[in-house]
C-alpha cells in the first residue's frame, strides 16, 4: 500500500509539473518575460522553503564544492532553458528534449566519476539520442522547428543533469531536502540580480489579478508542491520507482497542452517521445553500478538513473 501511495505522490507531482508549459505561455500574453516569470517562482519557494530547513544541518551548505555552484547554476538553467523552449517551440517537443536529462547525468558520470559504462546504458544514451533526433526531423517537417527553442530545451536537460549530479555526488548527497532549498536560495539571488537588470519588473506593478494568480499558480503548483511531493515519494518507493513514475510527466504535458492551449503535438513528438522515455526506463532498471575507487574513498554516489 505505501508502495502505490509513493508512486501516486511521484505521479501527481508530474501532472502538476506538466502544466508549467501551458501557463507560462498564459503569463507571457501579460507581457511578462522569462526572466521575471522565474523571478517570482523562485522568491516565492524561497520565502516557503525558509521553514522546512534545518537550521543546524549545513551538510548540503558547502561553497567549497563546485558541484554546490554548479548544482545551484543548473536550476536556474533548467528553469529558464525549458521556458524558452515553451515559448518557441511546441510543450511535447520542449518535454521530449527535456527528458533526455538522464542520459546526460549518466554522461558525467562516466567522465567524471569513473563509473563503468555498460551495455545497459550505451543502448538507453543511444535510444535517447534516436528519440530526439526523431522529434526533430518530423518537426522539421511540418514547419514548427526553431533551432534557439531547441538548443535552450537541451540547456535545460543538461542544467537538471548538473542539480541531479550535485544530489549524487557533490554535498547534497546526505540531505536532498537542505540541497533543494539552499541551491533554490543561491538560484534566487541570482535570479534577483538578472531581474533587475534586465528592468523589465516595473511591468509586476500594473498586473491585473488574473495575471497574480498565474504566477501564484506557477510558483507553488508548478514548482513548490510538485517538488515536495517527488521528495516525500521518496520515502516509500526508491529513486528508480520515482524516477520511471515521474517520467509521465511527458504525455502528461501533452495532454494539458491540448486541453489548456489547443495545441496538438506533433506525431514525431509522440513517437520520439515514447523512445527517448524507454531508453531511460530501461537505464532506470539497470541494477546499480559497483561503486568505483573514487566513491570507496569517501564519495558515496548513487544510481544516476535515481
Amino acid at each position: 500500500m505505501l508502495y502505490i501511495l509513493g508512486l501516486l505522490l511521484a505521479v501527481f507531482a508530474s501532472a502538476l509539473w506538466g502544466t508549467t508549459g501551458p501557463f507560462f505561455r498564459i503569463a507571457g500574453q501579460w507581457g511578462l518575460d522569462v526572466i521575471t516569470v522565474n523571478f517570482v517562482r523562485y522568491a516565492v519557494c524561497s520565502l516557503a522553503l525558509l521553514f522546512f530547513v534545518k537550521k543546524g544541518n549545513t551538510k548540503s551548505w558547502d561553497w567549497k564544492s563546485p558541484l554546490f555552484i554548479l548544482g545551484s547554476s543548473g536550476m536556474l538553467l533548467s528553469s529558464l532553458g525549458l521556458n524558452v523552449a515553451f515559448m518557441r517551440i511546441s510543450i511535447g517537443l520542449s518535454m521530449v528534449i527535456y527528458y533526455s536529462a538522464p542520459c546526460w547525468v549518466m554522461l558525467g558520470s562516466w567522465l567524471f566519476w569513473r563509473h563503468k559504462v555498460t551495455v545497459v546504458q550505451v543502448v538507453a544514451f543511444v535510444m535517447a539520442l534516436l528519440g530526439i533526433w526523431k522529434a526533430l526531423g518530423g518537426a522539421q517537417a511540418q514547419g514548427t522547428l526553431d533551432l534557439v527553442g531547441v538548443a535552450a530545451a537541451l540547456l535545460a536537460a543538461m542544467g537538471y543533469a548538473t542539480y541531479v549530479l550535485n544530489g549524487h555526488f557533490g554535498p547534497g548527497r546526505n540531505d536532498r531536502l537542505g540541497m533543494y532549498a539552499r541551491t533554490f536560495f543561491v538560484a534566487t539571488a541570482i535570479m534577483t540580480v538578472l531581474a533587475i537588470c534586465s528592468g523589465n519588473l516595473g511591468v509586476l506593478l500594473g498586473l491585473p489579478l488574473r495575471a497574480w494568480l498565474v504566477l501564484f499558480y506557477l510558483a507553488v503548483f508548478c514548482t513548490l508542491i510538485p517538488y515536495g511531493l517527488f521528495i516525500l515519494s521518496l520515502r516509500f518507493i526508491s529513486g528508480n520507482a520515482a524516477s520511471i513514475a515521474t517520467m509521465s510527466e511527458v504525455p502528461f504535458s501533452m495532454m494539458w497542452a491540448f486541453f489548456i492551449l489547443s495545441e496538438v503535438p506533433e506525431t514525431s513528438a509522440v513517437v520520439g517521445g515514447a523512445i527517448v522515455l524507454s531508453g531511460v526506463a530501461l537505464m532506470s532498471l539497470e541494477r546499480k553500478p559497483r561503486r568505483s575507487s573514487l566513491e570507496k574513498k569517501g564519495e558515496r554516489g548513487s544510481s544516476p538513473a535515481e
